[in-house]
């Protein structure tokens, strides 16, 4: 449950860090198994070849692998990106010392006057588009950039 580790690392990191050690906690996960699945999927004679070649493997890894899997890097990103960003908010609201986010700015409103929810309702809007936007990019990512997508 992500309320949970907001509030152990709220004790272990204190306010501030808090949201942001929670986020790196929930995206890490899903970039490392992107990149994990993105070199995987390097055809294996591809780096055969160029360990025949006698290719130094920092060169290998900068010029076929990072640029092979960087389909799989992206579709990585946009995934957690959008889970990052809702548990962000939430961290933000729960803790409420960030100072600069979203849900901060939600905490602010509501404390600062409870009966006025307009702008608690216009950064909610904010964040859902901002979410929906990153949710497309995502499945259309999937669809077009990952290999043995539909790209017509």
């Amino acid at each position: 449950p992500t309320a949970a580790f907001v509030f152990l690392f709220l004790l272990l990191y204190g306010a501030r860090n808090a949201p942001i050690a929670v986020v790196v906690l929930l995206a890490f996960p899903i970039l490392l198994e992107s990149v994990i699945s993105g070199i995987n999927a390097i055809p294996q004679l591809l780096l055969m070849a160029a360990r025949i070649d006698g290719v130094n493997p920092l060169i290998t890894a900068i010029k076929i692998k990072i640029p092979l899997a960087s389909s799989h890097i992206l579709l990585g990103v946009l995934n957690s990106f959008a889970l990052s960003f809702k548990t962000e908010i939430m961290a933000e609201i729960i803790t409420g010392s960030t100072g600069v986010g979203l849900g901060s700015a939600i905490r602010l409103y509501r404390n600062e006057d409870p009966s006025d929810l307009t702008p608690i309702f216009a950064i909610t809007l904010i964040a859902i588009v901002t979410i929906l936007l990153f949710d497309l990019l995502s499945h259309l990512g999937k669809r077009y950039i990952a290999p043995g997508g539909n790209k017509n």
